[in-house]
């Protein structure tokens, strides 16, 4: 039996989210701070691309886009969300606050810390580290130059330590 062009887009993107589903959830938990979200959302991008199979034949970085779609579904939950304010500041860390008991106080630690950072520092240090992506996969997935991405990761990580330093956590 011949696979037509679609099913072969559909295997295609069956096999990538399966091959990425955990570093996809591990990304999405991080950036929304529930697993049930994290679930829905990847779930809900598997449904959304494959509705798109036809359309899937054109674009050369699958997990390029992949990644970049769950980043921008992210993104507009956390904008409908909006729980994070600019009182969310570290002047009230503590260095108890550093070592969190559970996914719950990390996820906040981790989004108090963020707010410090350009988004698009942010952005690259979340799909580094929860991402588990290589410097030129996140350069594609945010269409950046490779040294780009990588000075924004080390960018980032400076003024984070800086800040924690500042107050005298670290």
């Amino acid at each position: 039996m011949k696979l037509t062009n679609e099913n072969k887009q559909l295997t295609r993107l069956a096999e990538l989210m399966s091959s990425e589903r955990n570093d996809l959830f591990r990304y999405a938990c991080y950036r929304l701070g529930s697993a049930s979200e994290a679930e829905d959302v990847v779930q809900d991008l598997y449904l959304r691309l494959s509705k798109q199979s036809a359309r899937l034949a054109e674009i050369k970085d699958l997990k390029g886009y992949v990644y970049r779609s769950l980043t921008n579904s992210c993104t507009s939950i956390l904008r409908s969300r909006r729980n994070f304010t600019s009182t969310d500041t570290l002047d009230t860390l503590s260095s108890e606050d550093l070592a969190p008991k559970d996914f719950e106080q990390e996820f906040l630690l981790i989004e108090r810390l963020m707010a410090l950072l350009p988004d698009e520092q942010s952005e690259v240090i979340r799909l580094r580290i929860y991402g588990g992506r290589q410097f030129s996969e996140i350069a594609a997935i945010c269409d950046i130059p490779l040294t780009t991405a990588k000075s924004r990761f080390r960018y980032g990580i400076d003024k984070l330590r800086e800040a924690l330093a500042e107050r005298g956590l670290i």
